[in-house]
C-alpha cells in the first residue's frame, strides 16, 4: 500500500488530491504501478504540487522531457544572457540530482559549469557520476523515473535507441 503525501500551496494540493481521490484504486497499488498512474495524471492535470509516494517523489514526464527539447534546441544548458535563468529548469535539475546518479555541484549553475552542453548531457546519461548509464543506476520501483529516463535516451541517441529496440525484439 502506497502513501501518498503533497507538497505545495493550498491550492495546488487541493487540486492533486481531488484528482488522485478519484482513483480509488490507487491506494490499493503497489509503488511501482502506483507511481506510473500518478505521473500520467500530473501530466495530463498539469499538476504543479509535488505528489510523494513512500517519502519520494513522482516526477513529470512531460515538464521534463519539454524541458530537454529546449535544451537541445538551444545546444546549452546555460542561457548567454546571463540576466535571464538558464534553459536548465530547475525542476529538470533536482531531477538529475536526486534520481539520475549526480551530486548537486552545489547548485543548479554548479551542475551546468560540469556539464554547459548537450553533448556533455549525452555523455552524463551514458555514464553519471557513481560510473553507471543513468538507466540502469535508477532503482526498479522508481518506475516514473525510469521511464524519463529511457525517454530522454530515444530523445538524445535516436539511433542507439533503435539499434537496442531492434535487438530486444
Amino acid at each position: 500500500m502506497a502513501k501518498i503525501t503533497y507538497y505545495g500551496s493550498e491550492k495546488e494540493i487541493a487540486k492533486a488530491a481531488a484528482i488522485l481521490k478519484k482513483r480509488r484504486s490507487l491506494s490499493r497499488m503497489n509503488e511501482a504501478k502506483a507511481r506510473l498512474v500518478i505521473q500520467q495524471l500530473i501530466d495530463q492535470h498539469s499538476l504543479k504540487a509535488t505528489i510523494h509516494v513512500n517519502n519520494n517523489a513522482v516526477w513529470s514526464r512531460k515538464r521534463i522531457l519539454k524541458n530537454l527539447r529546449r535544451v537541445i534546441k538551444q545546444g546549452t544548458l546555460y542561457n548567454p544572457d546571463q540576466d535571464k535563468p538558464p534553459i536548465l529548469s530547475h525542476y529538470f535539475y533536482q531531477f538529475l540530482n536526486l534520481c539520475c546518479g549526480s551530486i548537486a555541484h552545489y547548485d543548479i549553475h554548479g551542475w551546468i559549469h560540469k556539464y554547459p552542453t548537450v553533448e556533455h548531457l549525452k555523455q552524463f546519461f551514458l555514464k553519471n557520476e557513481m560510473g553507471k548509464r543513468v538507466v540502469d543506476y535508477i532503482p526498479e520501483w522508481k518506475t516514473d523515473a525510469c521511464a524519463i529516463v529511457r525517454d530522454i535516451e530515444i530523445v538524445l541517441y535516436p539511433f542507439l535507441s533503435y539499434m537496442r529496440n531492434r535487438e530486444a525484439s
